[in-house]
């Protein structure tokens, strides 16, 4: 599941913290969502995978997006999801290699994971880092998202 603000219309929010008149019509009604609102659309999603596939259940997002639509609380906790989180528009760090969950070799940016994970949890799966925007990331002049998985974590 990808859960992000985009920030581009017409749901600026993709519908996680907006009530809208109508699909697509970017005219808010209401808002605000209860957290316990958005919690059911996600679990229904996990509930819906989870009995319906062999696919294990996973979500993209990031810390600060995944608490300013969850919260804090009770339902943002997601302790048996796998998670690729995202730290944006990282490209001041030249040939941010990274080492364990950092970057500059360790001494730079780590991921945040959400929900209740830690980068030592075994759902803590995936880490994407960013030179997007047209920014390089540092490394040879490339454009674009860099990731990172840790495969062992896999089960």
């Amino acid at each position: 599941m990808d859960v992000e603000l985009p920030g581009i219309t017409p749901a600026r929010d993709n519908g996680w913290n907006s009530v809208y008149t109508s699909p697509c019509s970017g005219v808010v009604k209401q808002s605000y969502v209860p957290t316990s609102l958005d919690r059911a659309d996600f679990d229904g999603f996990w509930n819906y995978i989870t009995a319906h596939s062999a696919y294990k259940v996973g979500v993209y997002s990031s810390a600060g997006v995944w608490a300013s639509i969850f919260g804090t609380g009770s339902d943002s906790q997601i302790p048996h999801t796998y998670e690729w989180t995202y730290e944006p528009e990282t490209t001041n760090y030249s040939g941010a290699y990274p080492y364990g969950w950092c970057l500059d070799h360790g001494a730079g940016p780590c991921a945040q994971f959400f929900g209740g994970q830690t980068s030592a949890s075994p759902y803590a799966l995936m880490w994407q880092w960013s030179g997007d925007g047209g920014a390089t990331n540092g490394i040879g002049g490339f454009n674009g998202d860099l990731d990172m998985i840790d495969a062992i974590r896999q089960s």
